[in-house]
């Protein structure tokens, strides 16, 4: 199963450099408070749904398996547009629905902090950049890991939760989360010092301990 052309074209539309590998002079802003509440547009039902974050993650405890991570992903991506962002600041949850609009490393990073808050356990997922080969640009996806060692991808254009290997359209970079990084090489994923990957202006290893507090 391979993305639709409708969906290629929304992605080129949408998808503007997520995460910009080697760009400097970047300022990263401090989060803001949690929100109180926030909304999201609810396709089963076709309406408006309004949460706090607590009930949010209570929501999500309440699935299991394959449908917590349809479930996150749909309430995500649909609590905020995906929109270029000058300075590449990166949001976490409550930023991201407060402002109502962030970058697509901004969605990856909300989900992350949602499904570990539920209980998810944080070993199963990270972050991966990748060469979006439609746009071309850089592009930014939440990846679960199953039994088998393979990845499912939670990305903010699209309701579609795909295997890895069937997103052609991304070319692996790096995959990284709160402890370690790996760079994809030779067709594989090798680890890698941190301190040598910048994304978005910053060393990597400056932004990996934070990835639940943005």
């Amino acid at each position: 199963m391979s993305l639709s052309p409708f969906l290629k074209s929304f992605a080129r539309r949408l998808c503007e450099r997520g995460i910009r590998p080697m760009l400097a002079g970047v300022l990263l802003l401090p989060a803001a408070a949690q929100a109180a509440s926030f909304r999201y547009w609810d396709d089963p039902t076709a309406s408006v749904i309004t949460l706090t974050r607590a009930q949010f993650v209570e929501q999500v405890r309440q699935h299991h398996g394959e449908a917590r991570l349809v479930f996150v992903n749909r309430v995500v991506n649909n609590a905020a547009r995906q929109q270029f962002e000058a300075v590449d600041t990166w949001k976490g949850f409550d930023r991201l629905v407060k402002d109502g609009f962030g970058d697509c490393e901004d969605f990856a990073i909300a989900k992350y902090q949602i499904l570990i808050d539920a209980g998810t356990p944080s070993d199963r997922l990270d972050l991966l950049a990748a060469k979006d080969t439609m746009t071309p640009t850089y592009h930014a996806v939440l990846r679960y890991r199953e039994d088998d060692g393979s990845h499912l991808i939670l990305d903010n254009l699209t309701p579609m939760m795909l295997p890895e290997a069937r997103r052609t359209d991304l070319e692996p970079l790096v995959a990284f989360d709160r402890q370690q990084a790996r760079y994809f090489h030779d067709g594989a994923f090798h680890p890698v010092d941190p301190t040598r990957i910048e994304l978005g202006g910053q060393r990597l290893s400056e932004r990996m301990p934070h990835l639940m507090d943005y």
